[in-house]
């Protein structure tokens, strides 16, 4: 039996107003906290850490948020950690829950959108001050001055700070992508950024140039790291689910020399099926062609790779795959549109990232090439053989 855990943090409760918080200087700059500011470099005394999601607050769900606050209704408490600015000497706070409450208030003390027909230039001094003087609880977490030595040199409190993100977070509309981001120093989301860096210039058919770029509004793109984390679990621990949940007890394990060999021979693998494929039937105008997407056929791909007990050696899977995907290229209703290769499997079999559910999948596929025209007559597959543009 696991023994109770130690405390990790200390806490303290207060309350802050909107006006606190969201106080100018004589410039009309907000002084403490600006949610525009540039998370990688912000020095305000209350800042979003870069492991947090973006706002994507629907118009409704905003002025929902301002109504509620004119009705002095509870609408969260926000949560804050206490950290030491190592430049200055003094604390700085990072929102660990409520920035995009706090989003949306900017938004609106900036007139970017009106409530009621007004922007908030236009309201009475009254109903200003009334906003502004609403008042959030607060929670701030410190790192807990008798939290056990042997506990901190298993877990910083980085880890622990990720982890609280995390499970305040549990059960709201938070993305796979800033989970993963919250653990990006553990050992595989570590190798999955690095496997996407090293793609953008190595491996550009995974489309990732984009991770971690900014577009014009300053969000942070994430994508597609949620599908890198997957590949390389599909890999190591054979789970092709692309789901947070269920990789995340393996995030934490440490990468051997061994399977980064393993990683870098499947990449290898992956990118001889991708160029004999291009070389066969050549890429046309404006052909979109998903090969970081583990809920197509890279599950398969990443499968059939790791079997050792068939008759296929490496070169022959490249081959196999290559002419696969060119005849899903060249046909409206192969593995895409109707999925007539998946004819009468389940709706399981069909689409789902379970092994057993991938592995029908996989079969068929197999079935198929070393005998298309009676598979394709037993189970009434449609396709077209290789037909470039």
């Amino acid at each position: 039996m696991e023994p109770i855990p130690k405390e990790v943090f200390d806490r303290e409760l207060g309350q802050i107003s909107i006006r606190e918080l969201f106080r100018h200087d004589e410039e009309g700059n907000y002084m403490d906290f600006d949610t525009t500011e540039d998370r990688d470099t912000c020095q305000k005394k209350y800042r979003i850490p870069t492991h947090q999601r973006y706002n994507k607050w629907s118009a409704d769900a905003k002025n929902t948020i301002i109504e509620s606050i004119f009705k002095n209704y509870i609408i969260g408490q926000l949560s804050f950690s206490r950290h030491v600015d190592v430049d200055t000497g003094g604390f700085y706070f990072n929102i660990e829950d409520g920035q995009s409450r706090l989003t949306v208030i900017q938004e609106f003390l900036d007139c970017n959108f009106k409530f009621r027909g007004l922007l908030f230039n236009e309201m009475t001094d009254l109903e200003q001050n009334r906003f502004l003087d609403y008042l959030f609880a607060t929670d701030i977490t410190t790192p807990s001055r008798t939290r056990p030595t042997a506990e901190r040199e298993a877990t910083t409190i980085g880890d622990h700070y990720y982890e609280n993100f995390d499970r305040i977070n549990r059960g709201k509309a938070l993305e796979d992508n800033d989970k993963y981001w919250c653990m990006k120093n553990k050992p595989m989301v570590a190798l999955a950024i690095e496997l996407i860096e090293r793609s953008k210039t190595d491996y550009p058919f995974m489309k990732a140039d984009k991770f971690n770029t900014k577009d014009p509004k300053g969000k942070v793109d994430r994508k597609p790291l949620d599908q890198f984390v997957t590949l390389i679990g599909a890999l190591f621990n054979g789970i092709y689910k692309r789901s947070y949940s269920r990789h995340y007890e393996h995030i934490g394990v440490e990468i051997t020399d061994e399977k980064r060999v393993k990683l870098n021979g499947f990449m290898e693998f992956y990118e001889s099926i991708y160029d004999t494929m291009i070389s066969e039937m050549p890429r046309r105008s404006n052909e979109q062609i998903h090969f970081n997407n583990p809920g197509k056929f890279l599950g398969m791909i990443i499968m059939h790779f790791k079997e050792d007990n068939d008759d296929m050696e490496l070169d022959e899977k490249v081959n196999m795959w290559a002419n696969i995907l060119n005849i899903d290229r060249s046909s409206e209703n192969f593995m895409k549109g109707t999925g007539s290769l998946w004819y009468n499997f389940t709706p399981a079999n069909q689409k789902n990232q379970e092994q057993e559910n991938i592995r029908a999948r996989l079969d068929r596929i197999k079935e198929f090439y070393e005998d298309k025209d009676s598979i394709s007559d037993e189970f009434n597959v449609e396709y077209v053989e290789n037909e470039p543009e």
